[in-house]
């Protein structure tokens, strides 16, 4: 039986929503008044104002949260008795991020003159400083409070994950991820300002069109189907296109003529430049199909089936000495050691793998592979050239710079991995 968002959720989002518009606001008013071109004083006078402020508001969101669980649980008829009871204090020493939350507010005065630095007038860098702050707040407060209810979820071990929940208006991103369901110990995907949710759930127990993505698609109007998805790629779903693949290639771009044969996958021509080529609607579907963005019916999850649950492409699909083990022992624990490269993203290997291979460059020695590798017995080991060394280098300056430019946008999975192997970001 598939039952409508539970009263809890719907609640709870909302007193959500009112502590973190409420908190962001009077962070902004306080700016508005007090933050001036003279930029290091007048921060400096109101910072502890600000600091005290977002801590309140987070001190809310936490309290709040911790309802939350046992509300939802108790109307969807859920079992799910704690191991423990969640201390609100531990989320709050820090920002979500773990470091100083002071530190990061501190931020505001950096884009206000790296805005002048631009060329931009005293008003406009405020207007810059007031925007990023609003926008950090509102995420250090989604955050805060999400981190409470993943804490309480995984305290609950008959509660084996949840479904994420859109909280409109939405993001073409986060539509895609409406009603998926997700281990307990998954990360929460979310850029700045996301405020999906968790709807805590042994199997999806939400069925509006907060977690279905076609739901919430055909909800909308023309004009904003047009604004979220763009023109080209509204009009593809409303054809029929997967809307998984339409949004994907988006924000991913087209696949290679490999991937293509292997997984059907569009790598010639995007939703755009059919609907520039077909003339007609006839055959601007059968562009649609041939290129892989009709596939089926529109379902939610969508209908192309593969290996959902696999050990993943490391290891030949876990078949390498220890992968297939350690995958595992991650599901069955749901803890995974962020230093075992047969459990990381492929973000945290390409972090990861930089690192280790720019520590091993640097004693003199070319790095032939990452960890051990029993081929390695029987070779000399290499004296790295400067040009070898200075390709490692380049590499491993590149992941370093991704991370110090979007942290707000790199999974904390990533910046932990980055503060255990000692990368100062």
């Amino acid at each position: 039986m598939i039952l409508a968002t539970p009263e809890a959720t719907r609640t709870y989002y909302r007193t959500q929503q009112q502590i973190a518009g409420k908190t962001a606001s009077a962070a902004d008013r306080l700016l508005r008044r007090r933050l001036t071109d003279d930029f290091d004083s007048s921060w400096s006078r109101l910072r502890p104002d600000l600091l005290a402020l977002v801590s309140t508001g987070r001190a809310a969101a936490a309290a709040s949260a911790i309802d939350y669980i046992p509300a939802v649980l108790d109307e969807t008829g859920q079992r799910g008795d704690p191991t423990g009871v969640i201390d609100t204090a531990g989320f709050l020493a820090t920002a979500p991020d773990g470091r100083d939350l002071g530190t990061l507010l501190d931020e505001a005065t950096i884009r206000a003159k790296q805005a002048v630095g631009r060329g931009l007038a005293a008003t406009e860098a405020l207007t810059a400083a007031r925007r990023w702050t609003t926008g950090t707040v509102l995420t250090v407060m989604a955050d805060t409070s999400r981190g409470v209810v993943a804490a309480d979820i995984a305290q609950r071990p008959t509660i084996t994950g949840y479904v994420r929940m859109l909280n409109p208006p939405s993001c073409d991103r986060c539509v895609i991820l409406a009603g998926k369901w997700f281990r307990w110990n998954e990360g929460f995907q979310r850029h700045p300002r996301c405020d999906c949710r968790h709807i805590p759930a042994s199997e999806d127990v939400a069925g509006d069109y907060r977690t279905d993505p076609y739901e919430y698609f055909h909800s909308l109007s023309t004009e904003d189907q047009y604004r979220i998805f763009g023109k080209s790629n509204a009009r593809a779903i409303t054809e029929g296109a997967d809307i998984y693949r339409v949004v994907n290639i988006n924000t991913r771009g087209l696949g290679t003529v490999k991937s293509a044969r292997k997984y059907g996958t569009p790598h010639r021509m995007t939703p755009d430049d059919i609907f520039k080529v077909a003339g007609t609607r006839t055959n601007a579907i059968r562009l649609l199909e041939r290129e892989g963005y009709i596939t089926g019916p529109q379902v939610r999850g969508g209908n192309i089936l593969g290996q959902r649950e696999g050990l993943g492409q490391f290891g030949k699909g876990g078949k390498a000495r220890g992968a297939s083990d350690a995958v595992r022992a991650a599901r069955e624990t749901g803890v995974r050691d962020p230093l075992n490269r047969y459990t990381m993203t492929a973000a945290e290997r390409r972090l990861y793998d930089a690192k280790i291979r720019m520590d091993i460059a640097n004693t003199g020695v070319f790095p032939r592979s990452i960890g051990a590798n029993s081929a390695d017995k029987y070779v000399r080991p290499q004296p790295i050239t400067d040009r070898q060394l200075q390709t490692i280098r380049q590499q491993y300056d590149d992941e370093v710079r991704k991370l110090r430019a979007n942290p707000e946008r790199t999974p904390e999975s990533v910046r932990t991995l980055a503060r255990l192997l000692g990368i100062n970001i």
